[in-house]
């Protein structure tokens, strides 16, 4: 009941009205957490929680504002469970690739949200999160075809998942068909 009740949420948000390019941090939140619940692996991958990891550039004031309303919005996911697991946000400022690795390590992060203001640093990201196996999340569409696994956006005026199903393979995702059937793949 509860995956028929995740689908026919997904298939009506794939449904739903175009907002423009970005949606709303709060409805991401929403389906993205229904999203990362998809991941065959979840159990396998993580440490007992699912630890999103907020991903701005240090000193980059609009990727810093960004990351804060996306703490904002993901905040009541706080006291929810994904797949029977609790739910931790952690705020992660950029400087550098050896840095990232280390928070990832010690604060045992396995999803992080790309947000703006990081593209030059995406092979950094990625190289990080197929190291460690980390879903990332896209917070803009052409960083799926640079790397990035998960991200949801309006397309043509319609609520879409994209999935780059390569770069996930590679981070230790495992989308089921149930998902798939619903997202587009980007390669």
């Amino acid at each position: 009941m509860r995956v028929l009740c995740i689908a026919v949420s997904l298939v009506l948000f794939a449904a739903g009205l175009g907002m423009g390019a970005e949606l709303p941090a709060a409805k991401q939140a929403v389906f993205l957490a229904r999203i990362i619940a998809y991941d065959g692996n979840l159990k396998e991958r993580v440490a007992g929680a699912v630890n999103i990891g907020i991903l701005s550039r240090k000193g980059d004031k609009a990727s810093e504002q960004m990351a804060e309303s996306v703490i904002k919005a993901f905040g009541p996911l706080e006291s929810a469970t994904l797949a029977g697991l609790p739910v931790k946000l952690t705020k992660v400022s950029f400087v550098g690739r050896e840095l990232l690795d280390k928070a990832v390590r010690d604060e045992h992060i396995n999803t992080i949200y790309v947000c703006e203001g990081l593209d030059a640093n995406l092979s950094d990201i990625t190289s990080v999160a197929r190291s460690r196996k980390v879903l990332t999340i896209a917070s803009q569409q052409g960083h799926l075809k640079l790397g990035l696994s998960l991200g949801v956006f309006d397309v043509d005026g319609k609520n879409t998942i994209l999935v780059n199903l390569d770069a996930s393979r590679e981070e230790g995702v495992a989308f089921g068909p149930e998902l798939l059937r619903l997202a587009t793949v980007v390669r």
